[in-house]
């Protein structure tokens, strides 16, 4: 588990996506995976993909915005 500076959500290293580091955000009280974050060749930058239909409020967007511009 990597503290990302929420209560609410963490970062889990989940192995290499075409060829570099990846994580996936977590619902720290339940577990469940929300979203991947990963390398994207095309745009040759980090993205963010999510599972399912997920909601964040903005302290969420910015702690996970914040997280990919430390990458």
């Amino acid at each position: 588990m990597i503290d990302i500076g929420n209560k609410y959500i963490h970062a889990e290293p989940i192995g290499d996506i075409k060829g570099k580091p990846a994580w996936a955000i977590v619902n720290t009280k339940s577990g469940n995976e929300l979203s991947c974050i990963n390398w994207n060749p095309s745009w040759k930058r980090y993205v963010m993909t999510t599972y399912d239909p997920v909601i964040f409020d903005v302290g969420c967007m910015k702690t996970i915005i914040n997280f990919i511009e430390r990458l």
